[in-house]
This record gives structure tokens, C-alpha cells and sequence, in this order.
């Protein structure tokens, strides 16, 4: 048989509005719902902590009970202190209305190709307390990208889309569109991802597509970012980030961070300067964004929020 403990997982305040509004018993109510309990998992006591540390990396998880040797006459599924929990969920959902209720964060989806430098401020980011965000996926078209790595050791999903396993753009979009709907991802962030993407899907997610840009746009457009501004003799340069548009490097600007071209620098090391930069540029756009402070407009331009921008 197996002995459940109702005081060892969270119960939705659902069941006990439940409970008392339709003045069910006990019994009734574990025969009738399944009180906030989804799926179950049976697994040896002794991997009992690792399986549950593994789940909780992506999931809200559990340890509710125990399987016991089942004796004659008995019930096969023994649920502990609901009563209890129910009286206590009622009491903690009385206390909460008189509270204020903490903001849902947005669900971030982070696009790489490579290492993932960028993908790890953006995590850093998100972990802090006031954060608006929360990285629910990490998506890269290459599976041997350091990033994945980095980002699986932090507990986020990973997910491998191989864009040659696709015939064109618009069908690997595709793909990448379905995997970010599964994981409800309300924000995207290219974070290094070394793909252009169709129109089809900028459309789709527009206003909700990050990209960074390693100048100060509209100036030195394009992939040689570097180069152009060693070889115009600017003094400073820094990095853009933007909401993505169908036209490359175009898109409605959020943050920038400037930085000094010094004398005697090489692309190597204004790149090394550029990527420091990046990495508090592209942060504070997220949370921009996140925190509705900052959206695209219908005009394609920004639209601020001042009591949400600090």
C-alpha cells in the first residue's frame, strides 16, 4: 500500500474552497480530486533525494509519501493529515489576499550558437531577487556550444535545434517557434546566436525579440563591426542593444553602453573592451523589457512605462 502525507506538497487553494464550500468529508475529498498531486514517481528510498533534486531543477517536486507492505483488510492508499493541510492551506490563502502579491516574472528563451558569454550575464541577471525575468530555456543550434553546457549546469532546459537538419529558414524558425511555445517563453533573447532569422517568425514575436550589437547603432552596421570603427578613427564606439527587425541590425534601440577606442587597439582587444560592456547592456535591456517598463510600439518605436522605469 502506499501512505501519503497531505502536509508534504503544495496544495492549490482551490481544494480547500472546495472542501468547505461543498462540505465534503475527508474521504470524499481523496477520493474525488487529487489535491494539487500530478504526476507520481516511485522510485528506491536510497535515490529518493537525488530523483528529487534532478526534478526540482526544472519542475516543483515532492516527497509525499512511502509504499508500505500492504496488510489484509487495510486501504491501499492512505492519505495522512489532510485535514490538516486543507485547514492550512485555508488560512495561508485568508493571510495572502491581505498581502502583496508578488509579480509573475517573464519567461525568458535564450538563442546561442557559441559560448554563451552573454547567455551567462543574462542568467546572472535573473537569479537576483528584484529580477523581472526568468530564463525558462536555452535554445542553440549547435550541439557542441559551450553555452548549453553552462546553462545546464545553472538547472536550465536545454534544447539542440541543428538548422541543417532543416531545408530552409523558415522551416528551422519553425522548429525553434514550437520548442519556445512548449516552454511558454514570452521573451526571447539572441544571445550569440549566429542565425538570421525569417521573416515569418520576426513578424510573429515582434516586440519580444532581443538582439545585441556590438556598436553604437545605426553606425557600423553589420558583422565587422570592429574593423569599421578601428578603420573610421572613432574615439568611441560600445554596444546596442535592440528589438529585432526584418532589416539586420535596425531595430528599435533599448540600451547602449559606450566605450573608448584607445590608442593602439587592435580588433582583438576593442572586441575584449566591447564584450565587458555587453555584458551590463544587454541585462538592463532584459529587465527593461521584462519589467514593462519599455515595449515597442505599433509606430516601431519605444513606448516607456515611467512608473515602471526607475
Amino acid at each position: 500500500g502506499v501512505v501519503l502525507d497531505a502536509l508534504h506538497w503544495k496544495m492549490p487553494s482551490i481544494f480547500s474552497w472546495l472542501h468547505r464550500e461543498g462540505k465534503l468529508s475527508e474521504e470524499e475529498m481523496a477520493r474525488t480530486f487529487n489535491c494539487g498531486i500530478g504526476a507520481v514517481l516511485i522510485v528506491q528510498k536510497e535515490l529518493a533525494g537525488k530523483v528529487l533534486s534532478d526534478i526540482r531543477r526544472h519542475e516543483e517536486a515532492w516527497l509525499i509519501g512511502k509504499v508500505m507492505h500492504h496488510q489484509a483488510g487495510s486501504a491501499h492508499v492512505e492519505v495522512k493529515n489532510l485535514l490538516q493541510a486543507l485547514q492550512a492551506n485555508r488560512l495561508q490563502s485568508f493571510h495572502s489576499k491581505q498581502i502583496k502579491l508578488k509579480p509573475c516574472k517573464t519567461r525568458v528563451g535564450v538563442l546561442i550558437s557559441g559560448t554563451g558569454t552573454n547567455m551567462e550575464a543574462l542568467i546572472a541577471s535573473a537569479k537576483k531577487p528584484n529580477s523581472s525575468a526568468e530564463i525558462v530555456v536555452v535554445i542553440s543550434n549547435k550541439a557542441d556550444a559551450e553555452g548549453l553546457k553552462k546553462a545546464e549546469r545553472d538547472g536550465i532546459p536545454t534544447k539542440v535545434i541543428n538548422h541543417k537538419d532543416y531545408s530552409n529558414r523558415i522551416e528551422f524558425d519553425s522548429a525553434m517557434d514550437q520548442v519556445l511555445r512548449e516552454f511558454s517563453v514570452e521573451l526571447i533573447c539572441l544571445a550569440g546566436f549566429m542565425r538570421i532569422l525569417s521573416g515569418p517568425f520576426v513578424s510573429k514575436w515582434e516586440g519580444k525579440i532581443l538582439n545585441i550589437h556590438p556598436s553604437l547603432l545605426p553606425s557600423f552596421k553589420g558583422s565587422n563591426a570592429h574593423k569599421l570603427v578601428l578603420e573610421a578613427g572613432v574615439r568611441v564606439t560600445g554596444c546596442t542593444v535592440h528589438f529585432v527587425a526584418e532589416e539586420v541590425d535596425a531595430g528599435a534601440i533599448i540600451f547602449q553602453e559606450a566605450v573608448p577606442v584607445k590608442i593602439g587597439d587592435t580588433e582583438k582587444t576593442l572586441s575584449e573592451r566591447v564584450k565587458a560592456a555587453e555584458h551590463k547592456a544587454f541585462p538592463a535591456a532584459m529587465q527593461l523589457v521584462a519589467s514593462g517598463a519599455v515595449q515597442l510600439g505599433r509606430d516601431g518605436k519605444l513606448c516607456w512605462n515611467l512608473e515602471k522605469h526607475n
